[in-house]
């Protein structure tokens, strides 16, 4: 069932193996995938801040 979402939502690419025989097991990949997502939010957080600071450093700079 997952993998048949997953598809539909990305046609193409592999579902990822997930855990899911049991709540506990979904429970388990749940918390590991909020975990990640985590720091996948806080990366992002750090590009858009460096994407931003240097795009604003660039357009005070004198043409070369």
């Amino acid at each position: 069932d997952f993998a048949r979402h997953w598809q539909a939502e990305f046609p193409g690419e592999p579902a990822p193996r997930m855990e899911l025989g049991s709540v506990r097991a979904m429970e388990r990949e749940l918390e590991r995938c909020r975990r990640h997502l985590r720091r996948l939010q806080r990366a992002l957080a750090e590009e858009r801040f460096k994407v931003g600071y240097l795009e604003a450093a660039l357009a005070r700079a004198p043409p070369p």
